[in-house]
Formats: C-alpha cells, sequence, structure tokens
C-alpha cells in the first residue's frame, strides 16, 4: 500500500474493509521510519533461548508500577559470535538494533547487532535471595520430600480454570485412571497472582489426597509469580504431597524446588499422580492368573495326598501291614532276647572276674598278710636301733670324758690345786701388775674359795 493509497484511506468517513496483508503492511511501513532504526535499547533479559543453528532469542524486559514492557529480540548467528559473553536470564544488558516487522506472524522484533552487558537484573537477584532465605527454612531440602499416594482418590488441580492445564490434565486422568478432580481456580500471572496461587492451594488441601500446581509454558516474567515465597510456603507446608508442573521443562522455578514432586508438563503431572489402569488390571490379571495356577498345583497336590492315604489306608493292605509289623515286631523281640541273655552271660564273666580281681587287691587281706611280716620288721629294726644307740652313747660318753680331761687340765683353776691364786678386779682376770694401783681392793680366787685384799704396794719390772 502506497502513502497515496493511505492518505485516501484515512480521508474516508467509513474506514474501508481491509484485508491482514494490508494491515500488516500499514503496521510495517509505519514502523520502518528512523526514529527505530540503529538504536540503543536497555532491558532486562528474560526467555533467553539458543538456538542449536546458533542464533539466539531472547526478551527485553521493563516494570513500571504494575505494568511490565516486553521487547523480542533476535541475535542472528552472524552477529553472536562477536559477543564475548554468554546472556543470562536477569541480566541487564543495552543492545543495539533495528526493529523490525515480520508480516507474516504479526510481530515486531529487535534485531540485535551488538550487546554490552549492563548488571544483574532485579528479578533474577530478588529470586536468589528468596531461595537462600527459603533454603534456610528447608522448604528445598530432600529429606522434606513425600511419596505421593499410590491409589488417591481426590486430586486437587491449582490453576487457571480458563486455560489448557485443566484439560490436559482431565484428558490424561480419564484415560489413565478416571479419579475426582477438584479444581482451585487462580490466576497464574499478574501482579498479584502469586497471593492468588497460594490461598487457591490452602483452599483445596484439606478436600483431597493430592494437589497438582500447573501453568503452561511463558516467559520469565509469566512464571515470576511461582518464585513467590507465599507460594513456596503454600507448597512446602501444605498437608497433602504436591507435584509442580510449571512452564516447560527447562523451566525451573522455586515452586519447582518445594514440592515433593516437579513434572516436566501439566500432562505428565497427571500421569505422575495415578497409575496406569491398564497396566493395573493386566497385573491384577496376571497375579490372579499366578493365583490360579498354584491353587491348581496345590489342589493337585492335595489330590494326589488324598489318593495316596486312601490307598495306604485300605483295609486289604491295613491287614498286610499289620501282619508285616507283628512279624518284624516278634523278629525284633526274637533278635533282642538273643542280645539280652549274650550280653547277660557276658557281663556276669565280667563280674566274676572283677569280683577275683577285687578281691586280691582288698585291704583287709592284704593287712592279714603282711601283719606278720611287718612285726617281724618291726622288731628287728628295734633291735637295730637299740643297738646302735647303745654304740652311740658309749662313743659320746668316752669322747665327752676325754674332752672334760682336756678341760679341766687347760683350766686357770687347775694352778691353784698348787697354790696358786687368781687376782680379780672388778671381776676381770688381772694379768699385768702395772694394771694395779696402791690401796685398790681386789679378789683373790683359791681352789677351794676366795678372799679379798687391798693393794700396799705395786712393784713393776723386776724378776719375781
Amino acid at each position: 500500500m502506497d502513502q497515496r493509497t493511505l492518505d485516501s484511506w484515512g480521508a474516508q468517513e467509513k474506514p474501508a474493509v481491509m484485508r491482514v496483508s494490508e494491515v500488516t503492511a500499514v503496521i510495517t511501513s509505519l514502523l520502518d521510519t528512523p526514529v527505530l532504526t540503529n538504536i540503543r535499547v536497555i532491558g532486562e533479559i528474560t526467555n533467553f533461548k539458543k538456538h542449536g543453528s546458533g542464533h539466539l532469542y531472547f526478551s527485553l524486559s521493563e516494570r513500571q508500577g504494575t505494568k511490565e514492557f516486553v521487547i523480542r529480540c533476535t541475535i542472528w548467528k552472524t552477529a553472536a559470535k562477536y559477543i564475548p559473553w554468554t546472556p543470562e536470564d536477569g541480566m541487564i544488558v543495552e543492545a543495539f538494533g533495528t526493529i523490525h516487522h515480520y508480516e507474516g506472524g504479526g510481530q515486531y522484533n529487535l534485531n540485535v547487532t551488538q550487546m554490552w552487558q549492563s548488571g544483574s537484573g532485579e528479578k533474577a537477584l530478588l529470586i536468589e535471595r528468596w531461595k537462600k532465605e527459603l533454603g534456610l527454612k528447608g522448604y528445598f531440602s530432600p529429606e522434606q520430600k513425600r511419596t505421593l499416594p499410590e491409589y488417591p482418590t481426590k486430586i486437587g488441580v491449582v490453576t487457571s480454570e480458563t486455560g489448557a492445564v485443566i484439560h490436559d490434565i482431565q484428558n490424561v486422568l480419564s484415560c489413565r485412571f478416571p479419579v475426582e478432580i477438584i479444581l482451585s481456580p487462580t490466576a497464574v500471572q499478574g501482579p498479584t497472582a502469586h497471593e492468588e496461587i497460594a490461598a487457591a492451594i490452602r483452599r483445596v488441601a484439606p478436600m483431597v489426597d493430592l494437589v497438582i500446581v500447573g501453568r503452561g509454558g511463558g516467559s520469565f516474567e509469566d512464571l515470576f509469580a511461582f518464585n513467590n515465597p507465599a507460594v513456596v510456603e503454600a507448597i512446602a507446608t501444605c498437608p497433602v504431597p504436591v507435584i509442580a508442573a510449571i512452564g516447560h521443562e527447562v523451566d525451573v522455578t522455586l515452586a519447582d524446588l518445594a514440592a515433593d514432586v516437579r513434572a516436566s508438563t501439566p500432562s505428565h503431572a497427571a500421569e505422575l499422580a495415578v497409575k496406569d489402569r491398564k497396566a493395573e488390571l493386566e497385573l491384577i490379571s496376571q497375579i490372579k492368573s499366578r493365583i490360579f495356577r498354584r491353587l491348581l498345583t496345590r489342589m493337585e497336590q492335595a489330590d494326589e495326598e488324598l489318593n495316596d492315604l486312601r490307598d495306604r489306608f485300605s483295609p486289604v493292605k491295613m491287614e498286610r501291614r499289620l501282619v508285616e509289623r507283628r512279624q518284624y515286631l516278634v523278629d525284633i523281640t526274637d533278635r533282642m532276647s538273643s542280645r539280652c541273655e549274650l550280653s547277660l552271660g557276658r557281663m556276669k564273666v565280667q563280674v566274676r572276674e572283677l569280683s577275683a580281681r577285687l578281691e586280691a587287691r582288698n585291704p583287709t587281706g592284704i593287712l592279714m598278710r603282711e601283719i606278720p611280716e611287718r612285726r617281724i620288721r618291726v622288731a628287728d629294726l628295734n633291735e637295730q636301733l637299740c643297738h646302735g644307740a647303745g654304740n652311740f652313747l658309749a662313743r659320746y660318753r668316752a669322747e665327752l670324758e676325754s674332752l672334760s680331761k682336756i678341760l679341766q687340765a687347760h683350766s686357770p683353776y687347775a694352778a691353784a690345786r698348787d697354790g696358786y691364786c687368781i687376782v680379780l678386779s672388778d671381776g676381770r682376770a688381772v694379768t699385768s701388775a702395772g694394771l694395779l694401783s696402791e690401796g685398790e681392793m681386789v679378789e683373790l680366787r683359791f681352789k677351794d674359795g676366795a678372799a679379798s685384799a687391798v693393794i700396799e704396794q705395786v712393784k713393776q719390772n723386776e724378776e719375781v
């Protein structure tokens, strides 16, 4: 559509009916201005994806009050190789490029040729802070995870009542294992979505065995409400297990970390919530078959045992067995009698032998035989002892007399018999005149008595 056509259309009182292609052409012409060419845009990277071809796709977002503004961006492979760092969600960047309108998709896009990193995004930093604070409370601890009920009868679904999530869950549950579904509707994005999600979880939890918190795919901004501490706390403190099915498999929110089980999609959450009815019926059928086969085998064994008992307890066989047992008993009795008699005879012989040996070793008999011999031996010993003692005493007396004579011959009193005496001073013998002093009292010991004397004069060194 050229400029004249646009001017003529704008001048008409009634707008003409336009084709879609004409509308997109007008939008393209409006966006194709120098104002949107080679511009610099500052914003926060969200929903970043790198294609296998090397192209980069993401959005630049900005929040003002309760409103959030988003621009889709593309960096082609030829320009991406000149960016020396790896873009990530939450980064504040300055992008240089041109706005293009793609008529085929009805979307405008910022084609980025250069980009500079400005810092970490506020949302990313906020989520990281929430993650640390909630982690200290143990909301993400693996020990707090609960096991899903094996056969739930009521399942609560917390999601938008107009979205595709509830329909996907209902379809999967109806095909796998029909259960009662209680929808707890809530907004899944927006400034107050986190409060509604937390309230919806607390509202439905007392009525069900299991809760599924779900939402379809979306950008980083769309899933931001599921990172809020209110939602995380509602999931962590829920009285029943919770399955989180938020976004796509690559999207991980704090609600996913707090849930007992994380599912990649809402359909996957429904598959995790209940068992496959067909598989369960097949398993039950297999168990029934095994039980039937075991019962049949047991009945066959019991029938064989019964037939065997009947055959064993038939009158003819019982009579024959009784005769055999009687004959066996008679044989056993005869063998036992023979063995008893033989053993008794052997024992009698052994008793006689032991009696003879005992009699031979009887102390009374031994003493009676040995007493006369012992008496004769004692008499001989007594005679020898007396003779030896007499000889010993005679030798002892002779030796004692000899020693007595020698002792008397050498006794100091022997000289007293020849007129000599012993001088004692203070009870000690005086052996030298030098030991005496004039006026000293001494004792004179004779052979038949003693006398006292006073020394009047002492002479030394003179021949006596």
